[in-house]
C-alpha cells in the first residue's frame, strides 16, 4: 500500500509539472523535469499498476491542461455537470490514455535491463505512443487524432528549440524533451553499486546529446531566417468577437456581417492590406445564394480593393439538405474565385459518429451536420501566393498541413470558430499549436479566429502580428509565398514512424539473443 501511495503521489506530481509547462503559465523548462517523478514510480510498482498510471496520469493532466472539456459539453450539448466530466472521462480514456498504456510495460522492461541506451529508448517509445495518439485514426469516417497538449508542444514559443519541427514535427521534439526525463530519471533511481552508477551517467550522457543539438540546430536556424526578407504581401485579420450558437438556427441567418464589414474598413484605414481574413463561420447564409449579401462585400472589398478569405456555409453538391463547411476566396468584385471545404471534421460538433445509438443521439446530437470535402484540397490562389487552408481543427494536425504544402501551397491559412469555448487557457494552447505548423512547413500562417487569438506567424514561429483574446479586433501585416520545402515537408512523420517501430524491434533482438544464448 505504501508502495502505490508513493506510485500515485508521484503521478500527481508529474501532472502538475506537466500542466505547468503549458499555457497559462508556460515554465517550458518544467516538461524536462515533469516525467521524472512518474518514470520512477514505474519502476516501483508492478505491471498492472503500471498500466493504471499510464491510465491515470493522461486523465490527470488533461483535467489540469484543457478543463474546457467538461465546461464546453455543458455548454454545447447542454448536459448536466456529471454528464459533462463523465463524457470527458470518456473521450480522454479514448483519444489520449489509451495510447500510452503500452508505455508502461515497456519502460518497465526497459529499466529492468538497463543499457547506456535507455534514455534514447525511453525518449523514443513515448514519441512512438504520441504519434499513434494524433494519427492512428485520423481521416477515418467516425474520429480524428487528438494531439492537444502533446509533450513537444510545451516546448511551442521557445524560439531554438521549437526549430526541431522543421526536422521532425511535434514528435521530435516530444523525442528530445521525454529523453531528457529518462537520463534523469536513470540517475535518480539507479543502484548505489559503481557499475550501476557509471551506466547511468553514459545514459545521462547519451540522452542530453539530443537536447544539445536540438538547441545548436535551432540557434543556427534562428540566424538565418531574415535571408529571404523579400517585400511581402500586407493582409489584414478581422476578429469579430461574435457567439455564434452551438446549434444552427434560423434567426442568425445573415447575421454579423456588418460587423466585419466595419472591422474591414477598420484595418484598411490603418494600413493597406491587399487581403482580408475573415474566421470561419463568419458568414451565417450561403453565400452563392445571397445576391444581396454579395453586392455589400463587394461594396467594401472593391472601395479598398481587397480580396477576402472567409469562411462559411455552402450547399454540397446535389443539393439537398447536405452542407459542407468551407472556406471562399473573394474577389473584389464580390465574385466568389475558389471555395475550400473542410475535410476533417470534429466528431459531435460536425458530425454524429453513434447516430445508431438513439439514446446517446437524442442527448448529444447538437451539432451543425457538414459532409466533409472529397478529394484534393482546393488551394486558394490569392494574391500572397497559393494557400492551403487548415479549418480549425485541421490545424492541430501536422500531416493535414505537410498535405497542403505538397500540394503546392505557398502559405497556410487557419480559419476558425473559437467562440464557444471562452477560456484564456483553451485560446492560448490552441495558438501554440497552429503556429508549430509554420516552423513544421516553414511557410507564413495566417490564422483568423472568430475569438483569437488571430495572427500571423512567420515560417520560425515568430509573431509578426496578434490579436488580443476575445475582444473585436484587426491585426495587420506583410506575408511572402514561399515555395521551399523544410526537411520535415519531405520528410514528414518517418521520425515518429521510426519511435514507433524502434523499441518494439529491439524488444525483439532482446529476445532472440536470449534465446540463442
Amino acid at each position: 500500500m505504501k508502495r502505490f501511495a508513493f506510485a500515485l503521489a508521484a503521478t500527481l506530481l508529474s501532472g502538475v509539472a506537466y500542466a505547468l509547462a503549458f499555457p497559462p503559465m508556460r515554465m517550458r523548462a518544467l516538461a524536462l523535469v515533469a516525467l521524472v517523478p512518474f518514470l520512477l514510480a514505474l519502476r516501483a510498482v508492478g505491471p498492472r499498476t503500471a498500466l493504471l498510471l499510464c491510465w491515470f496520469l493522461p486523465i490527470f493532466t488533461s483535467y489540469l491542461v484543457a478543463d474546457a472539456l467538461p465546461a464546453a459539453v455543458e455548454t454545447y450539448f447542454l448536459q448536466p455537470a456529471l454528464t459533462s466530466h463523465l463524457f470527458a472521462v470518456a473521450v480522454w480514456t479514448v483519444t489520449v490514455s489509451i495510447y500510452y498504456m503500452p508505455f508502461g510495460p515497456a519502460y518497465r522492461e526497459l529499466a529492468k535491463r538497463p543499457s547506456q541506451w535507455t534514455p534514447l529508448l525511453t525518449g523514443a517509445a513515448w514519441a512512438g505512443c504520441e504519434l499513434l495518439r494524433g494519427r492512428l485514426f485520423t481521416g477515418s469516417s467516425f474520429f480524428i487524432g487528438n494531439p492537444w497538449a502533446l509533450l513537444g508542444y510545451s516546448q511551442a514559443g521557445a524560439p531554438w528549440l521549437s526549430q526541431l519541427a522543421a526536422l521532425g514535427g511535434p514528435y521530435a521534439i516530444s523525442f528530445v524533451v521525454a529523453t531528457a526525463n529518462a537520463a534523469l530519471a536513470g540517475l535518480v533511481g539507479a543502484r548505489r553499486d559503481p557499475a550501476s552508477r557509471r551506466l547511468a551517467l553514459r545514459g545521462a550522457a547519451l540522452g542530453s546529446t539530443p537536447l544539445v543539438l536540438a538547441l545548436v540546430y535551432g540557434a543556427v536556424a534562428l540566424r538565418g531566417a531574415d535571408e529571404d526578407a523579400a517585400p511581402g504581401v500586407e493582409v489584414a485579420i478581422v476578429q469579430g468577437d461574435v457567439e455564434l450558437g452551438s446549434v444552427w438556427r434560423s434567426d442568425f441567418y445573415g447575421r454579423n456581417l456588418e460587423i466585419y464589414l466595419r472591422g474591414t474598413l477598420d484595418a484598411a484605414a490603418k494600413g493597406k492590406p491587399r487581403i482580408a481574413f475573415w474566421p470561419e463561420a463568419a458568414l451565417t447564409f450561403f453565400l452563392a445564394d445571397e445576391p444581396e449579401y454579395q453586392r455589400a462585400i463587394a461594396l467594401v472589398l472593391a472601395a479598398k480593393d481587397l480580396e477576402l478569405v472567409v469562411g462559411g456555409p455552402s450547399r454540397a453538391a446535389g443539393g439537398g439538405e447536405r452542407f459542407h463547411n468551407s472556406v471562399f476566396l473573394v474577389e473584389p468584385d464580390g465574385a466568389i474565385r475558389a471555395r475550400y471545404d473542410k475535410q476533417y471534421l470534429v466528431p459531435f460538433s460536425e458530425f454524429f459518429p453513434l447516430a445508431s445509438f438513439d439514446f446517446l443521439r437524442r442527448r448529444f446530437e447538437r451539432v451543425r451536420v457538414f459532409e466533409r470535402g472529397a478529394g484534393e484540397a482546393e488551394l486558394l490562389p490569392t494574391r500572397a501566393g497559393r494557400a492551403g487552408v487548415l479549418t480549425c481543427n485541421e490545424a492541430m494536425l501536422p500531416e493535414v498541413a505537410g498535405r497542403r504544402v505538397a500540394a503546392g501551397a505557398e502559405i497556410l491559412v487557419s480559419p476558425s470558430n473559437d467562440s464557444w469555448i471562452r477560456a484564456d487557457k483553451w485560446a492560448e494552447q490552441m495558438f501554440d499549436m497552429v503556429a508549430l505548423r509554420a516552423i513544421e512547413q516553414r511557410r507564413f500562417l495566417v490564422r483568423a479566429s472568430t475569438s483569437g487569438p488571430s495572427a500571423i506567424v512567420d515560417p520560425w514561429g515568430r509573431v509578426v502580428a496578434r490579436t488580443k483574446p476575445f475582444s473585436r479586433d484587426v491585426a495587420l501585416g506583410a506575408v511572402r509565398p514561399r515555395r521551399q520545402r523544410s526537411f520535415y515537408g519531405f520528410a514528414g512523420d518517418a521520425f515518429g514512424f521510426a519511435c514507433v517501430a524502434l523499441v518494439p524491434a529491439v524488444f525483439l533482438l532482446r529476445r532472440a539473443r536470449g534465446a540463442a544464448a
